[in-house]
């Protein structure tokens, strides 16, 4: 995307020292992991040999090999850490304790992210193949949420042949752009045996995201970075819900709606509807990848016990999946076991009838940010946003500028209490731009009479013709425009030599009057004069804002001469009398210079200037009282 981010350039993190090779004792590839800490390696569960008890009891040895002159270490599962693959293919993962420490300078960077769509990321496996026993890079593109209750994420690699394979199972997935830990390999599936055309045959990759190893493990979110993405307030057991908002939620959130053309839904939820309320809550919870304990998903089954012909090899191996040849076109994806010749394969696994649908639960993954946004400002609301997409903007004022950058934002984002943000509708325009980029909002408003509420509505409103709504949303912005002049004019006018502001929304409305009536607005050749004027309303607001912060500039420079003539004033406290009166004169002229609208900057400096000269000779040399 192009982005700045908040990732340190340092030889720890573009090295990637985290980076571990799983084997047996014996030197038999087995897999990949991800060191947190010093001491705790994470990886798949099904890379790790089994023989179908509480736990794996065996050892296996770890290597870093991001590291110089790294030697393998021995390790075994950690007490709780267990989380093998259940009937319905979720879970899957593991830690491992090291019986050595390794530095903390080599602990990978974790970090919560959206998986967002056509984000770059790459994966450093060790197939069991002469000469890449040592690692390889492969390269691929987030597809989006798939897999097993929407557990996974699906990545769509940079060439077939960098399709995941065995000795990948347990990678760190790490975003190109910002360096960060994203998730971990765990499947992959292609058409090498099927009757498709080459040209037209799968190769998939599939990762567990973060947030969904931190539900299954939660003592690794210690070493997980970022905030989480849910802000709203927990469900309590028992709390009454509304069935039939639940199941349009959860209609929404699948996007089976669609919402408005521009992906904006509004609704209200007025105070005092608690069912409405929890019932929000409770389907942000359920689509959060980190599901809260008050919002427990259908528990999983556990994980198959092997018996009779299928029971483990005494290798303690787990049997492998059934080789590609037998499987049916439509079969599910690989995990991605090493390849054992001394082995057979184990009969398919029997499919179960998949589970009744809950229409009210939607999938997992399918909210990328939930905020309440009472009191918030749009900076505040901005920032929060670009956490999600993982840049990093310095202070909420420039996040609101940089999403101007930005061509696509593709996140799914709930905001409540809209209409109780520090500026609703600065918000919601904010909101619109979001949606102008890709984003899917669905604004709730507490008041059903708020103006934010109308401003949303008239985005969100699908009946409308395309054209109409853009004109529509042009106005608003102009009135936007017309608003920060005002505030513009106000701060402006504080400070000396008063800087003028730029006069916009008065030409901006005449141009749109001539606009609307266009004769030429229904036809094709329209539309570049409306996207051209869309982009001079934008510009028009960029100068309305670099004014404001100008004058803004002023005003902060006059409040620190305020506070440096103060405190100057102060130190005279311990003065006598008559030295407070000698420097009493140039205290005033300062003190009015300060006080006055506007302010002459320049003179103030001189006058603080003077008065904290006179105060440092006479604070400087005996008191009045006690010369000699």
């Amino acid at each position: 995307m192009g982005e700045s981010t908040e990732v340190p350039v340092n030889d720890q993190v573009f090295e990637e020292t985290w980076r571990v090779r799983i084997s047996t004792p014996g030197g038999g590839m087995l897999g990949a992991g991800i060191l947190l800490g010093v001491d705790t390696v994470l990886t798949c569960a099904h890379v790790i040999p089994w023989d179908g008890g509480p736990e794996p009891a065996g050892e296996v040895l770890v290597e870093l090999v991001g590291v110089a002159d790294a030697t393998p270490v021995r390790a075994r599962v950690a007490e709780g850490a267990w989380v093998p693959e259940q009937e319905d293919s979720r879970g899957d993962v593991a830690l491992l304790r090291l019986a050595e420490p390794q530095h903390a300078r080599h602990a990978a960077p974790l970090h919560r992210m959206a998986p967002s769509p056509g984000r770059t990321v790459r994966m450093f496996g060790h197939p069991d193949i002469p000469g890449l026993r040592d690692g390889v890079y492969f390269w691929a593109t987030i597809d989006g949420p798939c897999g097993p209750r929407g557990e996974w994420v699906q990545l769509s690699p940079r060439t077939p042949a960098e399709t995941v394979r065995p000795g990948f199972s347990g990678a760190a997935v790490t975003d190109v752009e910002t360096h960060r830990v994203l998730g971990m390999v765990v499947s992959r599936y292609d058409d090498r045996t099927t009757d498709a055309p080459t040209g037209q045959r799968l190769h998939l990759s599939y990762m567990i995201p973060i947030e969904t190893i931190v539900r299954h493990l939660p003592r690794i979110e210690e070493h997980v970075g970022g905030r989480r993405g849910n802000d709203l307030p927990s469900v309590p057991r028992g709390a009454p819900l509304d069935q039939d908002f639940a199941r349009w939620l959860a209609r929404w959130l699948r996007a089976a709606d669609g919402g408005g053309r521009r992906g904006i839904e509004a609704i209200v939820i007025k105070k005092g509807e608690a069912a409405r309320a929890a019932t929000l809550s409770r389907a942000v919870a359920l689509a959060d990848r980190e599901v809260t304990a008050d919002c427990p998903p259908p528990v999983p089954a556990p994980a198959p016990r092997p018996s009779g012909p299928s029971a483990p090899h005494p290798s303690g191996h787990p049997p492998p999946a059934p080789r590609p040849s037998d499987r049916p076109p439509d079969r599910p994806p690989e995990r991605l076991r090493p390849h054992r010749p001394d082995r057979s394969p184990g009969p398919p696994r029997t499919l179960r009838p998949p589970l009744p649908v809950d229409e009210t639960v939607p999938p997992v993954g399918s909210v990328d940010l939930a905020l309440d946004v009472s009191g918030e400002t749009v900076a505040q609301v901005a920032e929060r946003v670009a956490d999600r997409l993982g840049l990093h903007t310095g202070d909420g004022a420039t996040a609101v500028g940089r999403f101007g950058e930005i061509r696509t934002v593709p996140l799914t984002v709930v905001a409540e209490g809209v209409d109780y943000a520090e500026d609703p509708m600065a918000l919601v325009e904010f909101t619109d731009l979001l949606a102008a980029r890709g984003a899917r909002l669905l604004l709730v408003f507490r008041n059903p009479e708020s103006q934010s509420l109308e401003l949303a509505l008239r985005m969100a409103d699908p009946s409308k013709d395309e054209i109409t709504a853009r004109l529509d949303r042009v106005h608003d912005r102009i009135e936007h425009i017309a608003r920060r002049e005002r505030a513009a004019h106000d701060r402006a006018a504080l400070v000396a030599p008063v800087r003028t502001v730029p006069q916009e929304a008065t030409g901006l409305r005449l141009d749109l009057t001539t606009l609307r009536c266009d004769p030429e607005r229904g036809s094709r050749r329209f539309l570049p004069k409306l996207a051209a004027f869309e982009s001079a309303v934008e510009s028009g607001l960029l100068r309305v804002e670099e004014a404001i912060g100008l004058a803004e500039a002023g005003v902060a420079r006059r409040d620190e001469l305020r506070g440096r003539l103060e405190a100057f004033y102060a130190l005279l406290a311990t003065r006598s009398l008559e030295e407070e009166r000698a420097t009493a004169p140039l205290y005033r002229v300062a003190h009015n210079l300060l006080y006055q609208a506007p302010c002459e900057l320049t003179e103030a400096e001189r006058a603080v200037e003077r008065f904290a000269e006179a105060v440092r000779r006479h604070t400087h040399r005996p008191r009045g009282g006690d010369r000699q």
